[in-house]
C-alpha cells in the first residue's frame, strides 16, 4: 500500500494511504480509493475516528485537500476524522439516484453503487481504518453528477449517513427531455424527496456558484444550477427539514470546476467536523448586494427566491477568492520573442493578450468534450479530404503534443540542459490505432492529460517559468511551452469547426 506524506510547515502532518485491495462484487471490479488519515492516527485510539466518504476521489490533488486539511489541524479549526477518496469509474453510469435512470438510460448502476457503499465500503473502512460506524460521525460529499449520488445516499440512507455536501450538485437530473415535454416535476431528486419525510438528524451543506452555468430554462433571470439547488432546499423544508439543518453557500464567481470547489471546501469541512460553531456567513439572503453577476449578455435583475424564506445564508466573495484575484498570474506575462521558434508565432497569437493560459486550457477541455463526446461512431471516423485525420486522430494528436510539450517544459524547468529532439506528427497520427478506440474512451485520456497539464505549469514560479532550454532544434523557454500547448489547441478547435464539422455526415 503506498504512502504519501503530505506536511505543512509547522508540522501538522496527514497521511495518504493508496488503497487498492477492496474488490467490489456489486460493481464487479476493484475500487481505488485514497485516504487520508488525520495527524497522530492510531488504529488502536480509544473511539473510532468520524468519517468522510467522498465521491470522485480522484480529484483528491486538484481539490489541494490534503493541504487544506493541514491548514485546518493546524489551526484546531476540525476534529480529526478519516477521509475516504473513492475513485471513479464509470461515473455517467455508477452515479445518478439509485431509483431509476435518468431520460438518456445515465445512471444505470446507481443502485449498485449503493449496495457497494452500504454492503463493502463502509465495513471495509471501518474495519481497516478505524472508522465510526455511527451515522451522525459518518459524512458524505461529491461535486456535480458525485455530489447528486451522495445526496441521493444519504436521503434514502439515514441509518447510514446523516451529513451531506454537494458541490454544484447536479440537481437537474431528469427523467424527460426538455424538448419531450419536461416540467420541474421530472427533476428525479426533488420528486424522491418529495417522497417522504426529512428524517430527524439529517443535515445537507448545498453549494452552487453564480458562473456554475450560463442556462436559464425557464427564463427567470436565475441560472439553473442555482434554482434546481434553491428549489431542493425549498423542497427540504416542505418536508419538514428545521432551517438550522441547511447550509447553502453561493460564490459569487464560482464555476462549476475543480477551482472554485477547492476554495469553499474548508466551509463545508469546518461545517461537519469543526471544533466549534460555525459562524453565521457574513450577509444574510435579505440584505441588498451590489449585483455585476451576468448570465450571458443578461444581468441578474434580482437575488434567487427561496433562501430569504427559510433562513439560508449566503456568503460573500470569500478571502480565498479575493486572494486568488488580487495579483494578476505570473503566468499572464506573454513569451518573449526569441523565446520559441519563429514557425510557432502563429499558436503563440491564438492565446489572447491579457487571457490567463491556463484558464484558457481549462476552458477547452470542455469545448473539446463538448465538440466531440456526441459523435457517432461513423463521424469519428470521418476525413473532411483525403489524407487528412479522423477527428479519433485529431485528439490523439493533441493529446500526444501536449504530452511532448510538457514533458519538455518539465526538462527545462528543472534546469536540464540536455537538447530534446523533434518529432514527426503525422509518423504519430499513423501509429497511434486511434482510430481502433472509442472516443470515450480517448475523451478519458485526454482528461487525464490535461490534468497532469494543470497542476504542473500551475505549480511553477516565475523563474521556472522563465528557464529555457533547447528542443527541435531552436530555444524554446518553458513559458512558450505553456503558450504553445494552448495556442496549438485552439489552432485544431477552429479547423474541426470550419472544415470538418460542415463536411460531417448524419448520425
Amino acid at each position: 500500500m503506498a504512502v504519501f506524506r503530505f506536511q505543512s510547515p509547522r508540522g501538522s502532518t496527514v497521511v495518504v494511504r493508496r488503497d487498492e485491495y477492496l474488490f467490489s462484487v456489486a460493481l464487479g471490479r476493484v475500487v481505488r480509493l485514497d485516504v487520508v488519515l488525520p495527524p497522530g492516527f492510531s488504529a488502536r485510539a480509544a473511539e473510532p475516528y468520524p468519517v468522510l466518504y467522498l465521491q470522485d476521489g480522484q480529484d483528491l490533488a486538484r481539490l489541494h485537500l490534503p493541504a487544506t486539511l493541514n491548514r485546518l489541524y493546524r489551526r484546531g479549526d476540525v476534529r480529526p476524522f478519516v477521509l475516504v477518496a473513492i475513485h471513479a469509474a464509470d461515473r455517467l453510469q455508477e452515479y445518478g439516484v439509485a431509483a431509476r435512470p435518468d431520460y438518456l438510460g445515465r445512471g444505470s448502476r446507481a443502485g449498485r453503487y449503493t449496495d457497494f457503499m452500504l454492503n463493502e465500503l463502509l465495513p471495509y473502512v471501518q474495519a481497516h481504518y478505524h472508522a465510526s460506524a455511527e451515522p451522525e460521525e459518518a459524512a458524505l460529499a461529491g461535486m456535480s453528477l458525485g455530489g447528486l449520488m451522495a445526496f441521493d445516499l444519504a436521503w434514502h440512507h439515514p441509518e447510514a449517513f446523516l451529513q451531506v455536501g454537494a458541490f454544484s450538485g447536479a440537481f437537474w437530473w431528469r427523467g424527460r427531455g426538455l424538448h419531450d415535454g419536461y416540467t420541474d416535476a421530472d427533476r428525479l431528486m426533488h420528486s424522491l424527496v418529495l417522497a417522504r419525510p426529512a428524517q430527524l438528524g439529517q443535515q445537507f451543506w448545498l453549494q452552487a456558484g453564480t458562473d456554475d452555468e450560463t442556462t436559464d430554462r425557464n427564463n427567470n433571470g436565475i441560472i439553473d444550477a442555482i434554482d434546481d439547488t434553491l428549489d431542493l432546499l425549498t423542497t427540504l423544508a416542505a418536508q419538514g427539514l428545521p432551517p438550522a439543518a441547511a447550509r447553502y453557500v453561493e460564490v459569487p464567481g464560482g464555476h462549476h470546476h475543480p477551482d472554485t470547489w477547492a476554495a469553499i471546501f474548508p466551509d463545508f469541512l469546518r461545517w461537519a467536523f469543526g471544533t466549534q460553531e460555525l459562524a453565521a456567513p457574513a450577509v444574510a439572503a435579505t440584505e441588498k448586494l451590489p449585483l455585476r453577476w451576468r448570465i450571458g449578455s443578461r444581468p441578474l435583475l434580482r437575488r434567487p427566491h427561496g433562501a430569504a424564506k427559510f433562513k439560508f445564508k449566503y456568503l460573500r466573495r470569500s478571502a480565498t477568492f479575493a486572494a486568488m484575484s488580487a495579483t494578476p498570474p505570473i503566468t499572464l506575462a506573454r513569451p518573449a520573442p526569441g523565446t520559441y521558434l519563429p514557425y510557432t508565432q502563429a499558436y503563440i497569437d491564438l492565446v489572447p493578450d491579457g487571457s490567463e493560459p491556463l484558464a484558457q486550457l481549462r476552458q477547452q477541455a470542455a469545448e473539446m468534450h463538448r465538440e466531440l463526446v456526441g459523435l457517432s461512431e461513423v463521424q469519428a471516423l470521418m476525413r473532411y479530404a483525403p489524407g487528412k485525420w479522423t477527428p479519433k486522430e485529431v485528439l490523439v494528436h493533441l493529446t500526444d503534443t501536449e504530452r511532448i510539450f510538457t514533458y519538455r517544459a518539465l526538462r527545462f524547468a528543472r534546469a536540464d540542459a540536455q537538447e530534446l529532439p523533434g518529432f514527426d506528427e503525422n509518423e504519430f497520427a499513423a501509429n497511434s490505432e486511434a482510430n481502433d478506440r472509442s472516443i470515450s474512451d480517448l475523451l478519458t485520456e485526454y482528461h487525464a492529460v490535461r490534468a497532469a497539464t494543470l497542476a504542473f505549469f500551475g505549480g511553477l514560479n516565475g523563474g521556472q517559468l522563465d528557464r529555457a532550454g533547447r528542443a527541435n532544434g531552436g530555444a524554446v523557454a518553458v513559458r512558450s511551452l505553456l503558450y504553445l500547448v494552448a495556442g496549438h489547441e485552439q489552432h485544431h478547435l477552429r479547423i474541426l469547426r470550419e472544415r470538418y464539422w460542415p463536411a460531417l455526415p448524419p448520425a
